[in-house]
């Protein structure tokens, strides 16, 4: 079981262009963006860059593991945000320019989707983002082999042994099942999200930005 206290540092070592992945989400959200909610927000990770980017607005984060809740809640940085515990599919509430979710996706079920981003749309303003940052199915398994063994490459360099390397990319194609980035550009085009962009993807990795 991974020790919440070390999570961000695991992060750094795992996620391949971790630079390139989270400035693009954060490229997506202004200084003049009131209310932001950041879904599945763990340990505050991606929430630190969030403040910096939009000091002025109110941010919720809901995470279902408390342990995680509080280590973000012991970072200095973060004392003016509202943290909640709780499953992200249960939150209720609205009125947001921005709703982020980074890592997150693959814990929802796929005949759950629709009921979610259907509730992510009802929380949005017109105009509003919803950020999506996650890990999508390569498009052949060519794209799967190449990229895995690439990941493992990058996680070496960061001083990961090869066996944890291994480990943790072992159950990603449980995790990402068939949804691709195209599949899930349809999917919230199907359900009245307009435009959907794709400003980032590599490897596993993309970041879609659907706007309401």
């Amino acid at each position: 079981m991974q020790n919440p206290s070390e999570y961000d540092d695991i992060e750094k070592k795992c996620l391949p262009n971790l630079e390139a992945f989270f400035g693009t989400v954060l490229d997506f959200i202004n200084p003049s963006d009131k209310k932001i909610l950041e879904l599945a927000s763990g340990t505050g990770f991606l929430t630190e860059m969030i403040v910096k980017k939009s000091p002025e607005s109110r941010i919720t984060c809901v995470d279902c593991d408390s342990a995680m809740i509080e280590v973000a809640k012991s970072k200095p940085e973060l004392s003016k945000v509202n943290f909640i515990v709780g499953d992200m599919r249960d939150y209720k509430g609205g009125g947001f320019d921005v709703v982020i979710i980074t890592q997150g996706l693959l814990f929802i079920d796929d005949s759950e989707r629709k009921p979610f981003f259907d509730k992510i749309m009802g929380m949005l303003n017109e105009g509003g983002r919803f950020i999506a940052g996650d890990m999508f199915a390569p498009e052949s398994d060519f794209e799967k082999e190449l990229y895995k063994k690439l990941w493992i490459e990058d996680m070496i360099r960061n001083k990961m042994t090869a066996a944890d390397a291994r480990d943790m990319i072992a159950p990603l194609d449980d995790y990402c099942r068939e949804n691709t980035v195209s599949t899930f550009v349809s999917e919230l085009e199907g359900m009245g999200f307009s435009p959907v962009i794709v400003p980032y993807i590599s490897g596993y990795y993309g970041v879609v930005v659907a706007y309401r």
